[in-house]
């Protein structure tokens, strides 16, 4: 799944900035003991700033809080031989994908747990010429965005039978989508922009600077209840209280 820059949009400066690069070990977010909650364990390929890393501890550490499940350990065959996965392994890479103002950062579960459909490792990848260009903030965003979608968001929908119709009907974001002001049996789902965006996110018209539509906008972009009640409906044990691990101040016009 990707993210592109909004239509009409640029970047923001400076995204490659905090000092020099270097080479990170892997961290992992949530609680020391693995079968306390949910774990997101990042191997950074290649060599990172020290604020490209720091984006994505903190969107690790958000998601580590919003789901509050362990998940079965699964093994996972790779090229270094079996490893073992609590709960899910990252691979994040900054290379070219497409030049600027294009695909931003594309990601995706690259294995799942049988029973649940649950991810247990996945890919991120950013484009370089991107990621040089706009600014911290802008990178923030697309490493949560992207970091959803590793998680399943988007790419796991089809696979539990919740998009029915172009309308994704999970329970728990309806009723957060009927909240703010939405009417309809379901979340309108994106069906422009081709591979990796239709489909995958909810629909770059109706909810515009949403997070999770297909495109970063301009100013703030809003991780709303609605798509942290997503989760819920893929099967995670998601916090009560998971509207505190949102941004306030969207509207739904």
């Amino acid at each position: 799944m990707g993210v592109s820059a909004a239509k009409g949009g640029g970047g923001g400066g400076g995204g490659g900035g905090g000092g020099g690069t270097t080479s990170f070990a892997p961290y992992t977010s949530g609680p020391a003991t693995a079968s306390a909650g949910y774990n997101i364990t990042i191997q950074f390929v290649g060599t990172w700033t020290q604020d490209l890393y720091n984006i994505f501890v903190s969107s690790a550490d958000r998601l580590s809080a919003l789901i509050v499940g362990d998940l079965p350990n699964v093994s996972v065959r790779s090229k270094g031989g079996i490893t073992n996965v609590d709960d899910i392994l990252i691979t994040a890479e900054l290379g070219p994908i497409d030049g600027l103002y294009g695909v931003l950062g594309q990601a995706g579960p690259t294995s799942v747990r049988t029973a649940s459909s649950l991810p247990a490792t996945a890919q991120m990848k950013f484009d370089i010429t991107d990621v040089n260009d706009m600014g911290l903030d802008v990178f923030a965003d697309v490493v949560l965005h992207e970091m959803s979608h590793s998680l399943g968001f988007g790419s796991i929908w089809d696979r539990l039978g919740l998009v029915t119709n172009g309308l994704f009907t999970g329970a728990r974001a309806v009723s957060e989508y009927h909240a703010m002001g939405g009417i309809g049996a379901g979340i309108a789902v994106e069906q422009d922009g081709g591979a990796g965006t239709a489909g995958s996110h909810w629909d770059e018209e109706t909810f515009g600077n949403e997070l999770m539509t297909g495109y970063i906008n301009e100013g703030e972009n809003y991780f709303t209840a609605m798509s942290a009640a997503s989760f819920a409906d893929m099967g995670y044990t998601i916090r009560t209280d998971y509207a505190a691990f949102t941004d306030p101040g969207y509207v739904f016009a």
